[in-house]
């Protein structure tokens, strides 16, 4: 296992904006969002929290991106993809759904900071998680990836990460706003007036 000695160099995020944003209506990762792109802000959160190394799940202008290798199968299908094609770069990948505005470093780092060989995500959403990369993960990483491509049928991000034997945090009380997902316009609507609550404080 890739565990010993892991620094924050070791460490990518990859941000998932593969989805077809069909209850949004548009893509999601270029809605407007203080002043620039949804997907520049969250982005930015992870570059606050120490990481410099990032990617995006799918396709978008201005990122390194790793298209999926099974289409239309759901966010396991991007883990998958980019497990696979970055597991000779990286120790550690960080995977962050673009659809959480209010993403913010401080809950990034409870992540970071986990144990390094270890698979973790917060109670009650499969996303954000970290997985370690090593030859455990990879090896059902590839099972899982040719059941997609045979089954063409999608898996859930939880199923995933049981599979690896994720575990799961606690999210202390105040953190829990952040990560509000946005998926629809109305939820898009509700995350602005948090984010316009959060300035107000």
């Amino acid at each position: 296992m890739h565990c010993v000695g892991i620094t924050m160099n070791d460490l990518a995020a990859v941000i998932l904006v593969g989805g077809k944003s069909t209850r949004m209506g548009r893509d999601k990762a270029t809605l407007p969002y203080r002043g620039e792109w949804l997907v520049d802000t969250v982005a930015n959160a992870l570059r606050a929290a120490g990481i410099s190394r990032l990617y995006v799940s799918g396709s978008l202008t201005g990122y390194t991106s790793i298209p999926d290798m099974i289409s239309d199968c759901g966010p396991v299908s991007g883990i998958c993809s980019c497990l696979l094609h970055l597991s000779a770069n990286h120790a550690r990948l960080l995977f962050v759904p673009v659809d959480m505005p209010l993403l913010a470093p401080e809950l990034l780092r409870l992540l970071i900071a986990q144990p390094v060989q270890e698979a973790c995500h917060f109670e009650e959403h499969p996303l954000p998680c970290i997985l370690p990369v090593h030859r455990e993960v990879l090896r059902y990483t590839d099972g899982v990836a040719k059941n997609l491509a045979k089954n063409q049928k999608k898996m859930a991000v939880k199923t995933f990460l049981e599979g690896v034997g994720a575990a799961s945090l606690a999210v202390p009380e105040a953190l829990k706003p952040l990560l509000t997902n946005t998926n629809t316009p109305e939820q898009w609507q509700d995350a602005m007036v948090l984010f316009s609550g959060s300035n107000a404080c």
